[in-house]
């Protein structure tokens, strides 16, 4: 046993993911109870350091590591198990961050684009809530798909911005209509990701030159299917 942990703390990986761990936790301990000023200089230094060193891809994933951030400090404080659970996965998404930037996960991109996602829950929620405006919530969107088509499809540099902005534009109008909708904000929240889901499949196999009518329909049932399931949520009705 012991044996197998100096052979663990040996790779050259594992100070990475202990890096990644602290940043997890410090993100935990700073949503727990009022963030003081001292509390946040304190997560600020400890953040900086760990994103920045080691270097690698410090400018790459700049716009998630905003849109982190941004969840961290305006996500609602909620007491009991689902506060918790917001605060968990604020902080799996601080491990993430640092795992794909520092090249922990073996399947990178697929852990990349799980993240992508999950931020873009945490912006969509935010809206929502009335908690960013629509402008910094297509800005953010915007920058969120840039960077993400950047690096899942490098190939197409000369059409990424024109396709998210576009991206951008179309999932803002999703957030207004949903904004309408008689439910909890996590139905809109759900709505966008799913929209973003979608496209980003259908764009990355374009870009990639594999899309194909049977992709086309596969997205366009798993949209359906999804759609279907969220309508048929019980929090339809409550606000």
């Amino acid at each position: 046993m012991v044996e197998r942990l100096k052979s663990a703390l040996r790779n050259p990986v594992s100070p990475l993911v202990l890096k990644a761990a602290a940043l997890a936790v410090a993100i935990f301990w700073l949503r727990l109870g009022d963030i003081s000023f001292l509390k946040l200089t304190a997560f600020g230094a400890v953040f900086l350091f760990f994103y920045l060193k080691p270097s690698l891809g410090i400018g790459k994933f700049v716009a998630s590591a905003v849109v982190l951030l941004i969840n961290i400090f305006l996500a609602p404080q909620v007491s009991g198990p689902i506060g918790f659970y917001v605060n968990l996965s604020l902080g799996t998404l601080g491990f993430l961050l640092l795992g794909v930037k520092n090249l922990i996960f073996i399947r990178r991109q697929s852990a990349y684009h799980l993240m992508q996602l999950v931020l873009m829950v945490g912006l969509a929620s935010l809206f929502s809530l009335g908690l960013i405006s629509q402008i910094l919530f297509f800005i953010l969107a915007f920058f969120l798909f840039r960077e993400f088509y950047l690096i899942m499809t490098p190939e197409k540099p000369e059409l990424i911005s024109l396709v998210s902005a576009l991206e951008g534009m179309l999932v803002m109008q999703v957030a207004w209509v949903t904004s309408f909708f008689p439910s909890s904000f996590l139905v809109s929240a759900a709505f966008m990701v799913l929209l973003t889901f979608i496209s980003h499949d259908a764009l990355v196999n374009y870009f990639k030159g594999t899309f194909s009518a049977k992709i086309a329909w596969r997205s366009l049932a798993v949209f359906a299917l999804l759609a279907l399931l969220i309508l048929s949520l019980p929090v339809w009705g409550f606000n």
